[in-house]
């Protein structure tokens, strides 16, 4: 262990009231406000993470009548039933995911093999996502107790355990998974804890690959009190490890399945519909004739993507002093270039950037409110109106009709009030502009 990780492994406080009562998290010890105030807090989130749950399963059965979907889980269940037969993913069969994904998988295959019960399999793993999401909620809260005082704080985690479009995806898919993997990256960096950072963020891209474009970021978030080459190496060398460790194996026994394994994104898949792209592309095509094709439209967003995330990256070294804000604003907008500019989109999606999203938002009412209008959006999309008015590939109605125009208009007041809401919430406020300003001017001369 470095001198640097050992400083920083002591512990972390804020100054608080007289007498408080310390409290530790994963190794980071708070005393502001209060220990006792901290555990409310705690109790309070748990449970209001837990309840969502409940109360989106039983609304959506049994309100809006629409389906919990379990395909995903199913197909996790089917992957992990050839290891009984000795057969190992990625050699003996194709698996769609990094290998890290395989870590819930099989302690949920636990129960399943002991009982002989497939649904022992469904509530095994949805229990640990929900053990996922309380940990994501909590590294909400602790990030808030950081920027915010204790009661924003709560506010922030209260706001995520209550975003009831990504309480569905938390029990029907696997991304709560890498999404607690990235929270903690960031609550690690946040304190200080740059070498476990750097561990969250590594195994994130091993689970869903996307955790790794807070690296960067996180990177020259701790330069700023060290260097730029000291981060480098310390980055560079866990995830090297994770390398050597992960891929290596693989590429000895079966190297003709390493790229099946690098390259199982979904990136050679067409243009969803339910995309920002396809939505462009509707209009310029279908309703204002322009004869621009699809592809085009796709290259000219990830031409677009590419160059928003070299200028976060610019921005964040740019920065002179640590900000919390700035590098949490700055992974936020990363990760929702990510899913707002790709070409192929699943709704889950969601739970990857709503964590940051909901904790920047916990200090403004307008943003709050923005905030569960856009959850309302996702979870209308998905499950309430899909093969009711699209599939992944199409529009369920045809071209030119009222119902496709209305499709039309949905994902479009979806993508507004996403875009609106992020503009809110990433705005500099004479912040990351000003400094970058500060950071070029020219100092006047002196008058002798």
């Amino acid at each position: 262990m470095s001198k640097k990780d050992k400083i920083a492994n002591e512990p972390v406080t804020r100054k608080g009231k007289r007498g408080n009562k310390p409290f530790r998290f994963l190794g980071i010890q708070f005393d502001a406000p209060d220990g006792d105030t901290i555990k409310r807090h705690i109790a309070l989130l748990i449970l209001a993470t837990i309840v969502m749950k409940f109360v989106v399963v039983i609304i959506t059965a049994t309100i809006f009548h629409s389906f919990i979907d379990l395909f995903d889980i199913e197909g996790y269940l089917s992957s992990a039933t050839p290891l009984l037969q000795g057969q190992l993913p990625y050699i003996n069969y194709p698996f769609a995911y990094p290998i890290l994904t395989f870590i819930p998988i099989l302690l949920a295959f636990i129960p399943a093999v002991l009982t002989w019960n497939s649904m022992a399999f469904v509530l095994s793993f949805q229990a640990l996502m929900i053990v996922c999401d309380i940990l994501i909620v909590l590294s909400v809260y602790f990030i808030g107790l950081k920027i915010y005082n204790a009661t924003t704080a709560f506010y922030g985690g209260l706001i995520y355990a209550t975003a009831f479009s990504t309480a569905y995806f938390v029990v029907t898919k696997s991304d709560a998974f890498p999404t607690c993997l990235l929270m903690l990256a960031i609550l690690f960096t946040i304190y200080g804890v740059s070498s476990r950072g750097y561990v969250g963020a590594s195994a994130g891209f091993f689970a869903k690959i996307f955790p790794a474009i807070a690296l960067p970021f996180m990177v020259l978030y701790n330069a700023k009190t060290t260097s730029l080459k000291e981060e480098l190496i310390s980055a560079g060398k866990i995830f090297l490890i994770f390398c050597l460790v992960l891929l290596v194996p693989l590429a000895i026994i079966s190297p003709a399945t390493l790229s099946t394994y690098l390259f199982a994104t979904g990136g050679s898949v067409g243009v969803y519909v339910n995309t920002a792209t396809y939505t462009l592309y509707a209009y310029v095509s279908e309703v204002f004739h322009l004869g621009i094709s699809v592809g085009l439209v796709s290259d000219v967003m990830y031409v677009l993507m590419g160059a928003i995330l070299l200028l976060l990256v610019y921005i964040a070294f740019a920065e002179r002093e640590k900000n919390e804000k700035t590098f949490l604003k700055l992974v936020l907008c990363a990760i929702f270039c990510l899913v707002f500019f790709t070409k192929f989109h699943s709704p889950q999606y969601i739970i990857w950037f709503t964590p940051l999203l909901a904790l920047l938002v916990a200090d403004d009412l307008v943003k709050i409110g923005l905030f569960y209008l856009s959850q309302v959006f996702a979870y209308i999309e998905f499950p309430l109106i899909f093969k009711i008015s699209y599939t992944n590939t199409q529009y369920v109605n045809p071209a030119g009709s009222s119902g496709w125009y209305l499709t039309l208009l949905f994902f479009t007041l979806e993508y507004i009030v996403l875009i609106t809401l992020m503009y809110l919430t990433l705005r500099p406020q004479g912040g990351i502009i000003t400094k970058l300003k500060e950071y070029y001017r020219v100092p006047p001369k002196k008058h002798e």
